[in-house]
Formats: C-alpha cells, sequence, structure tokens
C-alpha cells in the first residue's frame, strides 16, 4: 500500500533548483577545516610531550662524567646524552641524544656536535669507542 503513494514520485524529474551553480573553489572553502582557536593545537601539541625532571648523577657516574670530558677533543666520534629544559616548565625538560663528531669544546663553556651547542652542565652521559681506553682496566 506505501508502495504505491510512492510510485508516481520514481518516474518524475529530479528538482533543479533556482540558484546559481556554485565553482569548485568557494564549494572547497566550505569543506576546509575550521580552528575555531587560534593556537589550541599547538598547545595541546605541546601538553602531549612528557617531561621529566633532570636527572641526578650520582657521585661515581659524576667521575666517569668528569673523566670522559677530560679525555674529549676535537673531531672525536660521540654519542651524548644532555638534558633540555622546558620553556613553560622550569626545572623539567627531556633528555635527549645526540651523535656525532666533536666540532667544538671548551671544558667551561660547552661542547658543539654538528650544529648542536651542549652546556657542560646539562650533560648527562657520553659513550663511543674513544672512551674504550678509559673503561679497561690498568
Amino acid at each position: 500500500m506505501m508502495a504505491s503513494a510512492y510510485a508516481k514520485l520514481i518516474y518524475m524529474p529530479r528538482p533543479v533548483s533556482n540558484r546559481r551553480k556554485m565553482d569548485v573553489g568557494h564549494r572547497a572553502k566550505q569543506f576546509a577545516p575550521f580552528a575555531a582557536l587560534r593556537g589550541f593545537e599547538e598547545s595541546v601539541r605541546k601538553k602531549e610531550i612528557l617531561y621529566e625532571p633532570r636527572k641526578e648523577l650520582s657521585e661515581e657516574k659524576k667521575q666517569e662524567l668528569d673523566r670522559k670530558l677530560q679525555y674529549l677533543s676535537t673531531g672525536m666520534w660521540i654519542q651524548a646524552t644532555y638534558f633540555v629544559e622546558s620553556m613553560e616548565f622550569p626545572g623539567k625538560g627531556k633528555h635527549c641524544t645526540i651523535e656525532g663528531t666533536v666540532e667544538f669544546f671548551d671544558l667551561q663553556i660547552h661542547l658543539r656536535i654538528g650544529d648542536t651547542e651542549i652546556p657542560i652542565s646539562d650533560i648527562t652521559d657520553l659513550s663511543g669507542n674513544v672512551f674504550e681506553i678509559l673503561e679497561e682496566p690498568c
């Protein structure tokens, strides 16, 4: 019974709009993503980063690091782990690791590996084949 009520609609032509057809460029703008809050996504992205407090080194680890720093010179291939403090959360940050050739080294200022300058006070670990001589027993 319901099918017969709509049977005449099947053969009717599609209605034609009185409005002008919108060009593709304007239609695309309608469906483009819209950010109602400026900077919101960037803010959320910053919060997703897991910050941790600076690792406190034991006296033994400090002495080992100091020996490695004394041995270090320009041109050595090393791997350095260092702390980068967050601008938003003082005292917290993340530990990064970089590997490469020592471009510049000053025991009082910083260490430069490639384009990355690392303050000496932020270095938490140094490793590499060049330090194997320090680890061998005398």
